[in-house]
């Protein structure tokens, strides 16, 4: 078990905030479809899954904003894995 930050920046084109937002919106929709455990936060959202399915969904992210007319997008895409594994909970349970 693995958990991921995915953030997702379209950069062109698009004509206003409003168009950018769209494009993150369909990739939150995206990963929580995915059957992966997520939490949406401000900056990035945080999937918890085996490390395959991580890092595919992580690519299915990436790719959507050509498939809605993207022409460039940067993805930052941090993993954290340990031996025996590591869940959002467990990484958070300090501060909840």
């Amino acid at each position: 078990m693995v958990i991921a930050d995915i953030a997702v920046m379209p950069l062109r084109p698009y004509g206003s905030e409003d168009e950018m937002y769209k494009v993150v919106d369909a990739c939150i929709e995206l990963i929580e479809n995915s059957g992966l455990k997520c939490e949406i936060g401000a900056n990035s959202t945080t999937v918890e899954g085996e490390l395959d399915d991580v890092f595919e969904l992580g690519k299915k992210v990436h790719q959507l904003p050509f498939e809605l007319g993207c022409e460039r997008v940067i993805t930052i895409f941090r993993v954290d894995q340990k031996q025996g594994g590591i869940t959002i909970d467990e990484k958070l349970k300090n501060h909840k």
